[in-house]
């Protein structure tokens, strides 16, 4: 690998904490093979043995499963720079759940699975960055569990909205309070409490509107007309990446509608 692509590498959720000098000095040493795959093509197969991380460069990937019966859910996509199936990796038994296919041309590294508890015994940073993201992904598929008990996607996306503008509401109060305890004597504006949930409050969709379709369980632009059809309807507003929620109450209504009188 040249300088350049070292640097990109070094951008993955994993490598992100060590200086590029320290990571490319590990580079150097390391074992790792580099694969390419088009469009389309399959990259590993759902019930395969994991024995090496792999990590896609260039290109985005999908991971898809199978049931019995042949019917195929999309999981997750991938983009750069992304570990691919980070928990598997060191489970007492990493059969690969998913496969994983090409969704456009595609530049992988793969380090063995050796290579991988090597770098985290040498570089603190790497373990706890490996460690986060297998922590996400497991988030990742349980929240997307608990979506599955709504039965439409404006309920799914109700039901996150709300959460996320509670997590923030709370986190903007405790901040509020610490800031109090610390300065008594704060002026009264400083010390007041944080805007009500009935308010409009902003969320952020992080990182990608890709990621949050994966975790509706739908396509991109499954996702995007039923965010245009809230918009339409007065719930939401949107900036960019931003999702600006104009009347919480009627998206709790959503989420938890009222049973209808016979």
């Amino acid at each position: 690998m040249n300088d350049r692509e070292i640097a990109k590498l070094a951008t993955c959720n994993l490598f992100r904490n060590v200086s590029i000098e320290r990571f490319a000095d590990f580079m150097k040493a390391a074992r790792y093979r580099e694969h390419e795959f088009r469009k389309g093509e399959l990259i590993l197969l759902q019930g395969c043995v994991y024995a090496s991380l792999y990590i896609l460069l260039d290109g985005s990937a999908y991971a898809e499963m199978t049931d019995d019966e042949g019917r195929c859910m999309r999981v997750e996509t991938f983009a750069p720079v992304e570990a691919l199936a980070s928990a598997v990796l060191f489970s007492p038994k990493p059969v690969l759940p998913v496969t994983v296919g090409a969704q456009s041309d595609c530049r992988i590294i793969s380090f063995p699975k050796e290579e991988i508890i090597k770098m985290c015994m040498s570089e603190k940073a790497i373990l706890e960055g490996f460690l986060a993201d297998s922590g996400a992904r497991v988030q990742f598929l349980s929240e997307r569990l608990r979506l599955t008990r709504f039965a439409t996607l404006r309920q799914r996306i109700a039901d996150w909205l709300v959460r996320k503008a509670q997590a923030q509401h709370t986190m903007l109060r405790d901040s509020s309070e610490t800031a109090q305890n610390l300065e008594p004597d704060a002026p009264e504006t400083i010390q007041k409490s944080p805007q009500s949930l009935q308010q409009s409050i902003s969320i952020r969709v992080e990182p990608s509107f890709e990621k949050m379709a994966d975790l509706m369980g739908v396509a991109r632009p499954s996702l995007s007309r039923e965010l245009s059809h809230m918009r339409s309807d007065g719930l939401i507003d949107m900036e960019g990446r931003t999702i600006i929620l104009e009347d919480i109450e009627a998206l709790k209504n959503i989420r938890n509608p009222k049973s209808r009188q016979p």
